[in-house]
């Protein structure tokens, strides 16, 4: 049987085709409706008397398309913003949950995700990166091959710097398995420093 939406006329039709005595089965055949279709509408019509649909549950929407338009104003301008920032600035006057927050930000298809951390540079730094980059836009590969490029690394001895996390039982914190030991200044670190010379093949 197809499955369709039924008009508020077929529902009345449905109704009345009961009343003079057509099976549920008969009616559905008729109409192209799956028979239990047509019994949960006469169902409904014998407890309310009416054939419309029941409001559908759940919470309302409490902020409007423009007021969610409003917070992506606000994300643009202060996009390192928490959720309760957000909440403060976004509808100081209405009672609003961080969720509620969340969740438009989500719908708008934003996350808060981790933030990737590079060197400040002034616009005398971008400037002077710019200058570097045309100077040498023309130089070939035996050009090239005359530099040797270095970095250093710094590896820690102990513990790293980031944040760590244990998967752990509850009052299971001081248990020797689940700490980290740690040494004063990190147990100190060592730097390595190397260089290389641009690759002899071209590929």
């Amino acid at each position: 049987m197809a499955r369709r939406r039924l008009s508020e006329a077929i529902r009345w039709q449905i109704i009345g085709m009961h009343a003079t005595g057509a099976s549920f089965k008969a009616i559905g055949r008729q109409l192209g409706y799956h028979y239990t279709v047509i019994s949960r509408l006469v169902r409904k019509h014998r407890q309310t008397g009416a054939v419309k649909d029941r409001p559908q549950s759940g919470r309302p929407r409490v902020t409007s398309e423009r007021e969610d338009r409003a917070l992506l104003r606000i994300i643009r301008r202060e996009p390192f913003s928490t959720s309760t920032v957000l909440k403060r600035a976004w509808l100081p006057n209405r009672h609003l949950s961080t969720r509620t927050v969340r969740n438009r930000l989500k719908a708008a298809g934003m996350a808060a995700r981790r933030v990737i951390k590079r060197p400040r540079l002034t616009d005398d730094h971008k400037r002077r990166r710019l200058a570097w980059c045309l100077a040498r836009q023309r130089w070939n590969l035996r050009t090239w091959r005359r530099i040797h490029w270095s970095d250093e690394s710094r590896f820690l001895l102990h513990v790293t710097d980031g944040r760590l996390r244990v998967w752990r039982h509850r009052n299971t914190a001081y248990t020797p398995r689940n700490i980290r030991q740690t040494v004063p200044f990190g147990g100190g670190s060592v730097m390595v420093w190397g260089c290389t010379q641009f690759p002899m093949t071209a590929r």
